[in-house]
């Protein structure tokens, strides 16, 4: 997983948007975030991060779904909030999917202060990924077990939109299953998409940064 450049372009897409979502009483959100059936009170942020739960999880090999197990967030596109978001959101995702080539977001999802997604590593929805995530000020993080060399990476949020891009592998691709987890102490958006095919992948990474992707795979 890496970061790339979010190119001015799309920024006057992201940034209105971000700017709206961030002035709004989200406490409705935050109360579906509680309500989420993965939202245990026996877990939070440091636990469903740390490295014990991975290792726990890494053990489950087969018996691990793909998805979190645990999570402390909110995907809008479950569609159980007020209204107004809907009228906000529903236009930004397909304009959003419009501008980058994409068939539909995998997710759009809000984080509470302390929010997180446990360590999983998403192998019933394999392909190339695309992450771009907000927080205000940069409290926000990923982190990702190198399938190859199992050392974990910690990626730090910037302040404002931020980008990555990566793979993650199926079952029978043993070298390139990735364990990865999200969490937040502020509030934080990510929107995600997950393409099955390379080129699309580099040809919507170059609409994201504005920079030529042939390099990635």
């Amino acid at each position: 997983m890496i970061f790339t450049k979010v190119s001015d372009e799309l920024l006057e897409m992201l940034e209105p948007y971000s700017d709206w979502f961030f002035q709004q009483d989200l406490s409705p959100l935050e109360e579906l975030a509680t309500k989420n059936p993965k939202n245990d009170s026996l877990y939070q942020l440091g636990w469903a991060t740390s490295e014990e739960y991975l290792d726990e999880i890494v053990t489950k090999d087969g018996e691990h779904e793909g998805f979190p197990e645990i999570s402390y967030s909110y995907d809008l596109q479950a569609g159980d909030h007020p209204q107004h978001f809907n009228d906000k959101y529903k236009p930004f995702a397909r304009n959003l999917c419009s501008f980058l080539g994409a068939r539909n977001e995998a997710v759009h999802v809000f984080y509470p202060k302390m929010g997180y997604m446990g360590w999983h590593n998403n192998w019933n929805a394999h392909g190339y990924n695309i992450l771009l995530s907000y927080t205000q000020n940069g409290r926000g993080f990923f982190k990702y077990r190198d399938p190859k060399t199992h050392e974990n990476t910690h990626m730090q949020d910037p302040k404002g939109w931020s980008c990555k891009v990566g793979y993650y592998g199926r079952g029978r691709e043993p070298d390139k299953v990735y364990y990865h987890c999200a969490g937040s102490w502020e509030p934080r958006l990510t929107l995600g998409y997950v393409i099955p095919h390379l080129g699309l992948w580099q040809s919507m990474v170059s609409d994201i940064s504005g920079e030529s992707a042939d390099h990635l795979s």
